[in-house]
């Protein structure tokens, strides 16, 4: 676990970009705020490159985790498939998804999600965007009761969105124990 500390934090989250390093760096010149940090949910790892040779962001932590298609036996990706962040108080479990299925339903990364005592849960691999806050006390499938709220989003993809959707990305805003999950669009 990682925890970084800061009284407001905006956070980046974008996954998903799939080679197209100049949807990355579109995101960066449309945001009007610079951001605390940056995470990133697999499926484009080396298109953070344009994030780290852009001067303005020299400075600001990334946190990333591998995608199914990040890496190979040659080439591996040196990122985990899951990490936590720890944002003050607010905990951040951040996954690409693919070995969770969450293609197929949310369940075995929201009981992950929930064992490690998670505030959020991020991920990418649907190339949708997502967001939903479960509510403390809700019982899941493995039989977990959830102590917390917990949110649950993914920001959408930068490089292929799916279903009619617009290349996306995510924000994390963190004010102390209290966080918010909102979307952003693309301008093209």
């Amino acid at each position: 676990m990682i925890p970084i500390k800061d009284a407001c934090m905006d956070i980046l989250v974008i996954s998903d970009s799939h080679g197209r390093r100049y949807a990355i760096e579109q995101v960066l010149s449309q945001l009007n705020f610079r951001p605390s940090a940056i995470l990133f949910l697999g499926d484009g790892l080396r298109d953070l490159s344009v994030i780290r040779a852009n001067e303005r962001y020299e400075d600001v932590s990334i946190w990333a985790v591998v995608g199914n298609c990040d890496g190979s036996i040659i080439f591996p990706p040196g990122e985990p498939e899951v990490r936590t962040v720890l944002f003050d108080e607010v905990r951040v479990v951040m996954m690409h998804g693919h070995t969770f299925d969450v293609k197929w339903g949310l369940g075995e990364a929201i009981c992950y999600a929930a064992k490690q005592n998670a505030d959020v849960l991020l991920y990418g691999h649907t190339h949708a965007p997502y967001e939903k806050t479960l509510p403390a006390g809700e019982r899941l499938r493995d039989g977990t009761v959830l102590k917390k709220p917990l949110i649950v989003a993914n920001p959408g993809s930068l490089g292929e969105p799916r279903s009619g959707n617009a290349p996306g990305f995510g924000v994390l805003t963190v004010r102390g124990e209290q966080v918010l999950f909102s979307h952003g669009v693309l301008n093209v």
